[in-house]
């Protein structure tokens, strides 16, 4: 069983910790879900400004349908 799971991992290119398959009410305490690079650094999203949070959703770097307020 695991080695069909490891072949499914490989073909659909598939990390541990991939945010789309994700359960929503697991995503704001998801450890990589709202982390994004800025100018080499990189830094979570929900500790940023608000115009900056927009702009990441609407580029889609972070989970949307969370509501309007990025949770911490």
């Amino acid at each position: 069983m695991a080695n069909k799971a490891a072949l499914i991992r490989r073909m659909l290119r598939l990390g541990p910790l991939e945010p789309e398959l994700c359960r929503q009410e697991l995503l704001a305490r998801h450890p990589y879900a709202w982390l994004v690079e800025i100018d080499g650094f990189i830094v979570d999203v929900r500790a940023l400004a608000q115009p900056l949070q927009d702009d990441a959703r609407r580029r889609g770097l972070v989970p949307a349908g969370l509501g309007s307020a990025l949770p911490r």
